[in-house]
């Protein structure tokens, strides 16, 4: 039997909370924060956790994904969740933030989690409807 991954998405604008239903549409375990917490609401009526900071999202995390503002964004939610990173997880990056901001984020993580780059093309509508394109790339 295939295990199903708890996945935590940190960033719920635009494009992450398309995204995050589609998750929950799969029957992933899903926790979900947003530095915005109202816009966790929706999400936590269909099945979602609402978590109250980034380290608590990831806690128990199988798979990370950030999809955030930009590189700033992605550094302080890094600064908040690698403390409680497991060892061992996935962190799946989807922001548009650029190859200098994913390497800070590879050399923070290190050997402790699989850190793969991933943005991805497509709009909210594509996202919605699971048909956004990714460019993936790590090891």
């Amino acid at each position: 039997m295939r295990q199903i991954e708890k996945i935590a998405v940190l960033g719920l604008g635009h494009m992450g909370t398309p995204m995050a239903r589609r998750l929950l549409a799969a029957g992933h375990p899903l926790t979900v924060w947003n530095r915005t917490p109202a816009k966790a609401g929706p999400l936590t009526g269909e099945g979602a956790v609402r978590a109250a900071s980034p380290a608590d999202a990831v806690r128990d995390a199988d798979v990370v994904i950030t999809m955030l503002a930009g590189p700033s964004a992605l550094a302080a939610v890094a600064d908040a969740a690698l403390p409680a990173l497991p060892a061992g997880a996935h962190w799946v990056e989807m922001s548009t933030v650029g190859p200098d901001a994913v390497r800070r984020l590879a050399a923070r993580i290190g050997d402790r989690a699989t850190l793969v780059d991933a943005p991805v093309t497509g709009s909210t509508d594509r996202a919605a409807a699971g048909r956004l394109g990714l460019l993936a790339g790590g090891d």
